[in-house]
């Protein structure tokens, strides 16, 4: 496979949502694959400090490898997402344990914030009061636009779904690229180019000394190619922070192309929609798609609101990309590696 700047992506990288059927994307676990995930799960160390330095190839079975590394080559070189589903939510500890086992077995966790953490709860912290423009979307109960993460896939595990709200959308930057491609190509120098991003100062976040976070100057390309392979990343609100925090607006051409792209993602025949189940367990490559999350209210009963678990990880024997995307994989400074609980 080789990929060709100014040439369509046409495999299966480059998916459109009205063309997916259900089968397509999701993985129903079998009886067996999940009795050696609880067998797995069970034989990680009683404390969590231990799961860093537990060796996966020692109680990796042959069930779960197949399992894992047909997630690895989606997520690498197909629709760049994959969802499990058939897990029982109603331990969430072990099903921590289980998200643990998945991620580290496709690939390296890396830290998610200024607290370290490379295994962190997805919870409104705010009960739905405004946050700050420095609060982190996944502690919030907000709108979250397209965008991606750090690292090159980002994963969650649902425990509790919001009774309303909280839906899930997903959209292929291959499918993006080639619309721009064929439509739009007067914004195809500018997205080349990318954007400086703003990095928010975290509580905690002991390097933050200002008032608000810091604008990262090297500019992210959302297309981008690398030894024949085509790697893509955007954030657009992060984006938009940064021109506004350092003063250097778009030009009309770049806002112009924030906003094509971001029209284009939202086209209900482009993204897939969906509401992840208790239970269900998703990676998503963020070199290859977006992700939103519709606003969401949550239980009255504290025991129900929503929560899941979340990782970023690095794909075990990720081919290279760019070195602006490659930047991508070292996550966020922090203390040391932490794993938080529920």
């Amino acid at each position: 496979m080789t990929d060709i700047a100014g040439q369509p992506i046409v495999d299966t990288r480059a998916w459109r949502g009205a063309e997916l059927a259900e089968s397509d994307w999701t993985t129903h676990l079998s009886a067996l694959e999940i009795s050696a995930l609880h067998d797995m799960a069970d034989a990680l160390p009683a404390d969590d400090k231990g799961w860093l330095e537990a060796d996966r190839r020692q109680i990796m079975t042959p069930a779960v490898d197949k399992l894992l590394e047909t997630a690895r080559e989606e997520l690498a070189m197909g629709k760049g997402f994959v969802l499990l589903r058939g897990l029982d939510a109603s331990d969430a500890e072990r099903l921590r344990r289980v998200f643990w086992i998945i991620g580290n077995g496709i690939g390296e966790p890396v830290m998610q914030n200024a607290r370290g953490e490379v295994l962190s709860i997805v919870a409104d912290r705010f009960a739905g009061a405004e946050r700050g423009v420095d609060t982190r979307g996944y502690e919030s109960n907000d709108e979250l636009r397209f965008h991606c993460d750090g690292g090159d896939c980002i994963g969650m595990s649902c425990i509790h779904q919001a009774p309303e709200g909280g839906g899930n959308g997903l959209v292929s930057l291959f499918a993006l690229y080639n619309e721009i491609l064929t439509h739009h190509p007067q914004y195809l120098d500018a997205l080349m180019q990318g954007f400086p991003l703003y990095s928010r100062k975290e509580k905690g976040d002991h390097e933050s000394i200002k008032k608000l976070g810091s604008v990262q100057q090297t500019r992210i390309p959302v297309f981008a190619w690398h030894d024949g392979a085509m790697s893509t990343w955007l954030n657009i609100q992060l984006a938009e922070l940064a021109a506004e925090v350092s003063g250097q607006a778009f030009s009309e051409t770049e806002r112009d192309a924030l906003a094509c792209i971001e029209t284009i993602a939202n086209d209900p025949s482009m993204q897939l929609t969906f509401k992840q189940e208790p239970g269900d367990v998703i990676f998503i490559n963020n070199l290859a798609v977006m992700h939103r999350r519709d606003k969401y209210h949550d239980a009255a009963d504290e025991a129900k609101k929503r929560m899941l678990y979340r990782m970023w990880i690095n794909l075990h024997g990720a081919r290279s990309v760019t070195r602006e995307h490659a930047a991508l994989r070292r996550g966020i400074r922090g203390p040391g590696p932490t794993i938080a609980a529920a």
